[in-house]
């Protein structure tokens, strides 16, 4: 028995775990120790599960993750997905429509651990090569033969974002869409997601913590980005960057260190502590 048995860490991967496919040494050493004191560490990222391979790589303690924005719960170990959203049917008339209407823009359609290109860009190249993605290039009408767990969108400037947004704006449709972000190559580059209606972050990490029996008042959560604002609500215990937007901090129980010098190290020292403080013996 750990002092985080019956825990769970939920960790967002870009700009909190990751920053420029960077991870600080501490963090996979605290990480380890999370695990080796019987807590769960889990991804909650907007990548594919066919994209952490930056993570999966240097960690092989990952428990059942959230990826895909909250549209499926992957588990590693297995390989298989243990919850499974995807974007209805009657929506998919949407992402052919900003096809046509920018034809500049990215537009990659996530489905389990594939990712098909819809529709290509330089912002679209950066983002498959940063996740070292094994993209599949096919039109919108052959895409239709698979399911898809989200759409992104990917942007070479705000006016292309603004024409994008604008073209969704006309339809009626029982989708959501969620403005992201990731620090790719040295630049924060910004994106428009399309999901299934109700599906987030924080909805699907009370899915897995009911999947995984975690104990009340167990549940943690660190993100940087607005997509990561529900999520560390309510967890338990939610923590934020420095430098994540004021929101994003408004929060958070507790506010660490930027991504470069080991966020997620911070808030497992801070865990701890609390344990500690709490009477938990090492």
């Amino acid at each position: 028995m750990g002092i985080f048995d019956g825990c769970l860490l939920a960790c967002d991967i870009d700009g909190t775990l990751l920053l420029n496919d960077y991870m600080p040494k501490r963090n996979i050493e605290k990480i380890k120790y999370f695990v080796s004191e019987g807590g769960v560490f889990a991804l909650a990222t907007g990548r594919t599960a066919g994209a952490v391979s930056a993570v999966t790589d240097k960690l092989d303690c990952i428990g059942p993750s959230i990826v895909a924005n909250g549209s499926m719960i992957y588990d590693f170990k297995k390989d298989k997905a243990l919850y499974d959203m995807s974007i209805p049917e009657g929506d998919r008339h949407i992402v052919k429509a900003v096809i046509d209407g920018c034809s500049t823009v990215g537009v990659e359609a996530h489905s389990g651990k594939k990712v098909l290109v819809l529709n290509n860009n330089q912002e679209a190249i950066d983002h498959e090569k940063y996740e070292n993605l094994d993209a599949i290039p096919l039109d919108y009408e052959n895409a239709l033969g698979y399911n898809w767990n989200k759409v992104i969108y990917l942007f070479a400037n705000e006016d292309e974002a603004k024409t994008v947004k604008q073209i969704i704006s006309q339809f009626e449709h029982s989708s959501q869409f969620v403005d992201t972000s990731a620090v790719i190559y040295g630049r924060r580059r910004y994106y428009y997601e399309h999901v299934p209606c109700g599906v987030s972050k924080a909805t699907t990490l009370k899915i897995l913590c009911e999947k995984l029996n975690i104990k009340k008042g167990c549940c943690y959560a660190i993100g940087d980005y607005y997509n990561d604002l529900e999520m560390i609500k309510c967890a338990d215990i939610g923590a934020a960057l420095i430098d994540s937007p004021d929101e994003v901090k408004a929060v958070a129980d507790v506010v660490v260190c930027d991504a470069q010098n080991g966020a997620v190290a911070d808030f497992i020292d801070y865990l701890t502590e609390r344990k500690i403080n709490n009477g938990c013996k090492l």
